[in-house]
């Protein structure tokens, strides 16, 4: 089954075989051999993981499939506990009240935060803001078409909120899957290879 499942993975996104298809057909084949082949895939990349031998990845043979809800609370079932940037912070808008939080990683100078992440890290931690501000120089900027210096005044952040609110209210309105990939790909459809190692 590996190796007639391979090919998905190899086989590029497209209009006629988009992330959600791919997804499906790999997982399809079972959750085993879908970590499996995501395994054997990595070992052809130079990500970390490629090091890592089988025999040592456990979690190769685990049928659970868990959402990010179950990633949670298994972490504060174990004493770990959430991260506190994952846990949602309430703010106002326009007599609205709306939450944000970090939805990927808590690195300060990730470049896949989206607007509101950076708003979050003005308004919680302006510190490590003004810290990933510093290395905007000759043009280099975070956020493309916009510096750290343009989103923080106050119309810019109340813009932010603003728009923010409404897209949390557009996905609300709608089914959403429950899976950590849909949460991503929500996230201003970018991806981070830092993170996924």
């Amino acid at each position: 089954k590996l190796k007639t499942i391979l090919p998905y993975l190899e086989t590029p996104l497209s209009y006629s075989f988009d992330a959600k298809q791919k997804l499906e057909a790999l997982l399809d084949a079972g959750v085993t051999n879908f970590n499996h082949a995501v395994f054997s895939f990595l070992q052809t990349t130079n990500y970390p993981l490629s090091n890592c031998e089988a025999s040592y990845f456990p979690l190769l043979n685990n049928e659970d499939i868990l959402i990010r809800d179950d990633i949670f609370r298994i972490l504060e079932e174990s004493g770990v506990g959430v991260p506190e940037y994952y846990k949602k912070i309430p703010y106002e808008v326009n007599g609205e009240t709306g939450h944000y939080s970090r939805s990927r990683s808590g690195c300060f100078f990730c470049f896949f935060q989206q607007r509101i992440e950076w708003v979050w890290l003005y308004e919680q931690h302006p510190d490590l803001f003004f810290a990933a501000m510093e290395y905007e120089k000759e043009g280099y900027t975070w956020i493309q078409n916009e510096s750290l210096a343009e989103l923080m005044h106050p119309k810019r952040i109340e813009s932010i909120k603003a728009e923010h609110l409404k897209r949390m209210k557009r996905q609300a309105a709608k089914k959403t899957s429950p899976y950590l990939l849909d949460i991503l790909d929500d996230a201003e459809d970018e991806g981070c290879a830092a993170c996924f190692i």
